[in-house]
C-alpha cells in the first residue's frame, strides 16, 4: 500500500531473523516443529476453516457498528473506533489499545470464527466452563488499531500460547524467543515478570544497554494470516495502518507446567493465601481436563 514502510525494525543492529510462513502445514507437523520445540510460526491459510472469509472495515460497521466499549474514561462505539484507526497518525494516534472481550462484547460475532481452533489451536483446555472467563490466561479478543500504535513489549501472562489472526490490514510482530529476560530487563515479581519497559523503537541505551545483544525474529503479518506465538515468547507489535486483529489463548499438556507455576508465583508476594488457592485450583483443574483427554482417547 502506498506510504507504508514496513522495513526491518532495527535500530540497535541486533540480530533478526524472520518468522516462517506456511502455506500447507498438517496438525502433526505443527505439534513435532513448532508446538513441542516452542517455535513461533505462520499459517497463510488456517483462518480459511471459518465460514467467513473476510473482515473489512465496512463488515464491523454494518453488523456491530453500534456496538461500545470504555476505554480510558470514556465510550466509543465501533463505528467510531473504526473511523479512528482510519485516521490515526504517529503524531495523533488512534487511542490503544481498544479490545472487545468476544464473549461478553461481541458474543454473536463468534458465528463467523468457528472453530476458532481452524483445526490446529486444539487441544485447547480454555475451552471447557472450568475455566472462568478473563482470568488465569482465558480470553478471546479483538483488537483495533492504527498507523502510530505499538504495544508494549511484553510475555503472555500464565505461559499462555497466543494465536493472533490478522482480520483486516496490515501488522509488524517483533519476537525475541528463548531466555532473553535479562537483555529486555524484565521485571522480578508477579506480573511485572512478564513485562519489558524497552521501546524496541526508541531504545534508551544508558538505562538498558544489554538490549543491545538482544536476537528478534519479526514477521508482518497479513489478513487471513495467522501466527503462532508459543509460551514464553517475549513479543510487541507496530502498526502502520489500520488494521483488526484476532487474539486468543491456549493452554494445554504442552503448557499446563508453565501455567501451573505461575498460578503461584505471580500471586505469590502480593497474597500468600490466594497464591495457594490458585495453584490448588490449577492441580484440580489440569486433572480434570487430562482425564477427560483420556476417556476421549
Amino acid at each position: 500500500m502506498l506510504g507504508l514502510n514496513f522495513g526491518t525494525i532495527n535500530p540497535t543492529n541486533m540480530s533478526i531473523q524472520a518468522v516462517e510462513k506456511r502455506s500447507s502445514i498438517s496438525y502433526q507437523e505443527f505439534i513435532e516443529e513448532h508446538l513441542k520445540k516452542g517455535i513461533p510460526v505462520v499459517f497463510k491459510n488456517a483462518s480459511s476453516a471459518w465460514p467467513k472469509k473476510s473482515f473489512d472495515p465496512a463488515f464491523f460497521e454494518q453488523n456491530f457498528g453500534d456496538r461500545t466499549i470504555n476505554f480510558e474514561g470514556r465510550t466509543y462505539n465501533i463505528k467510531e473506533i473504526l473511523e479512528l484507526i482510519k485516521n490515526s497518525t504517529p503524531e495523533n494516534p488512534a487511542p490503544y489499545p481498544i479490545s472487545f472481550e468476544l464473549p461478553e462484547d461481541l458474543p454473536d460475532f463468534l458465528e463467523h470464527i468457528n472453530p476458532i481452533h481452524m483445526n490446529y489451536a486444539t487441544p485447547n483446555w480454555f475451552q471447557s466452563d472450568i475455566f472462568p472467563y478473563g482470568k488465569f490466561g482465558k480470553n478471546i479478543n479483538l483488537f483495533f488499531g492504527g498507523q502510530g500504535n505499538q504495544y508494549s513489549l511484553h510475555k503472555d501472562f500464565y505461559h499462555t500460547n497466543a494465536w493472533i489472526t490478522q482480520l483486516h490490514g496490515k501488522k509488524k510482530f517483533v519476537l525475541f524467543p528463548g531466555d532473553q529476560d535479562e537483555f529486555l530487563y524484565a521485571g522480578k515479581n508477579g506480573y511485572s515478570n512478564f513485562l519489558s519497559p524497552v521501546n524496541i523503537m526508541k531504545p534508551d541505551y544508558e538505562k538498558y544497554p544489554k538490549f543491545r545483544h538482544a536476537k528478534a525474529l519479526e514477521v508482518i503479518l497479513s489478513p487471513g494470516e495467522t501466527l503462532f506465538i508459543p509460551n514464553g515468547i517475549w513479543h510487541t507489535t507496530v502498526a502502520e495502518e489500520a488494521n483488526i486483529s484476532l487474539i486468543f489463548d491456549q493452554l494445554n499438556r504442552s503448557n499446563y507446567g508453565a501455567w501451573r507455576k505461575d498460578m503461584f508465583h505471580i500471586k505469590r508476594n502480593e497474597n500468600l493465601g490466594k497464591a495457594v488457592l490458585n495453584y490448588g485450583f490449577a492441580v484440580a483443574a489440569g486433572t480434570t481436563c487430562r482425564l477427560k483427554e483420556y476417556f476421549k482417547s
